[in-house]
């Protein structure tokens, strides 16, 4: 695709610098996904399986397989959208003209997942189908594939890229996160659950939605593409590149480390309401104050953990910093998932588990390097395919985590709340699986990922 309508002069970059500014920084890496990423967040993280149980009531077999088979159809989707951002020609780069489009598509798509009619059963579960997949399969990966394909092609100084990535994962973690750990849990205790609280719902995540349109134009206009433009790039067929891909051994090694993390964290994240509210609680007005306490200590060591971090990564090779902050990770996990019914032990664990945790942010300045050095071997780049995998990883690894907490909760005998304020005391077995599932499932993955990374670093070397 060409995209000539963004050849006009008022469509063209703000930050004509041949090197990373401090305007593309704070706009194109902080501002803009920031607002992009709270309607991801709050719109299609947590709280929409919250939305669809608690609120409208929904259960059964359908629903539980609902978003893994969504997912599979997204991962097609996610195919066909990588290969034409790969052969889109444009003045404005191969990423940024979709991040251009991608403002209004996120926003209708997020209103209408939570615009499900008071009809029968029957119409509401094709409303959710068809709303869940407008968003995964078209609007969001749009967004997410044009997104974090820009920063391999912003700069190709590892450092600059650090900086960057710490940065991005600030916009898609810190930021929004605060919202949905914090604030969250606070609005949900106020508009209820139950089909009463509806409407109350629905008018919140209308205002979110619309943050999405200037959020991309921002990182629209305060980004550039500038490993694009050094050299016409033969683009070669997604097969090839796979084939060649799987022959690099850093490749395969980071890869793989994104499979294990982005499972791992999607069924933390999905779990964790329920955590909070069942184990820990047995109402969720009650849950949701100790989720923000919960959310609060595992969201705080990441400011000054990303301020702490710049200077260690200056003196220290990344791959090392990350292999000791996920062993760290992994015995805090340990110790949470042994002590989970004592509110004190769980959050003291958390705590030192997020300090651990801080050396995610670097996953995708690692892939940007190990991207360079797949170009040195085989004289192209394969970038878009490699940003292709990662989320479709992030695809399936959403779908897999939703379709395993909907399974448990159809299977243990999950109650589910007629009010806030209801004091529910759940069965021993679905909160034996709510524990594993948020605590159990992350040891085992912050534990190949250190093997992963001990290799990686053999291999480099």
């Amino acid at each position: 695709m060409s995209f000539t309508f963004l050849e006009n002069k008022r469509f063209e970059s703000r930050v004509p610098q041949e090197d990373v500014s401090l305007a593309e920084i704070v706009f194109g890496y902080l501002i803009g996904p920031s607002l992009a990423y709270l309607l991801i967040t709050a719109l299609a993280g947590n709280y929409l399986i919250q939305f669809y149980t608690d609120v409208l009531g929904v259960s059964g077999t359908l629903i539980s397989i609902m978003p893994f088979i969504a997912k599979i159809f997204a991962a097609f989707t996610n195919i066909l959208i990588g290969k034409l951002i790969d052969k889109t020609s444009s003045t404005q780069g191969k990423a940024r003209p979709w991040i251009f489009v991608s403002g209004l598509a996120l926003s209708i798509s997020g209103i209408l997942l939570y615009a499900v009619p008071k009809a029968s059963l029957s119409l509401q579960l094709i409303w959710i189908v068809f709303s869940y997949n407008l968003f995964f399969a078209g609007a969001n990966n749009v967004y997410l594939l044009s997104h974090t394909l820009m920063l391999p092609r912003s700069t190709r100084n590892s450092k600059k890229r650090d900086t960057l990535s710490l940065l991005k994962n600030v916009s898609e973690s810190m930021i929004p996160g605060t919202l949905s750990a914090v604030i969250m849990p606070v609005l949900v205790k106020s508009f209820g659950v139950g089909r009463l609280a509806q409407s109350k719902w629905f008018s919140f995540m209308l205002a979110i939605s619309v943050l999405a349109i200037p959020g991309c134009l921002l990182e629209y206009y305060f980004t550039r593409e500038r490993v694009d433009v050094e050299k016409k790039e033969e683009v070669y067929s997604f097969k090839k590149q796979f084939a060649d891909c799987l022959h690099y051994k850093p490749w395969v090694y980071v890869i793989t480390l994104f499979v294990i993390k982005t499972i791992d964290s999607h069924i933390f994240n999905a779990t964790v309401i329920y955590f909070c509210n069942w184990v820990l609680s047995n109402s969720v007005a009650e849950g949701s104050t100790r989720q923000v306490l919960f959310n609060v200590l595992g969201q705080f060591p990441l400011g000054p953990g990303l301020f702490l971090l710049m200077p260690i990564l200056k003196k220290h090779d990344k791959k090392k910093v990350m292999t000791i902050g996920f062993a760290l990770s992994a015995l805090a996990s340990v110790f949470v998932f042994m002590n989970a019914h004592d509110f004190k032990l769980v959050l003291a664990g958390t705590f030192v588990k997020s300090i651990g945790g801080i050396a995610t942010f670097l996953s995708v300045s690692l892939l940007s390097d190990v991207l360079d050095g797949f170009e040195r071997k085989f004289n192209y780049r394969c970038d878009t395919f490699s940003i292709t995998c990662t989320t479709l990883i992030a695809l399936l690894g959403s779908g897999v985590a939703q379709s395993l907490l909907l399974f448990g909760i159809n299977t243990y005998g999950y109650v589910a709340p007629q009010s806030a304020a209801e004091v529910i005391v759940q069965n021993e077995a679905i909160r034996t699986f709510f524990n594993f599932t948020m605590n159990g499932i992350p040891v085992i993955g912050y534990a190949i990922s250190v093997i992963l990374l001990i290799k990686l670093s053999k291999t480099s070397s």
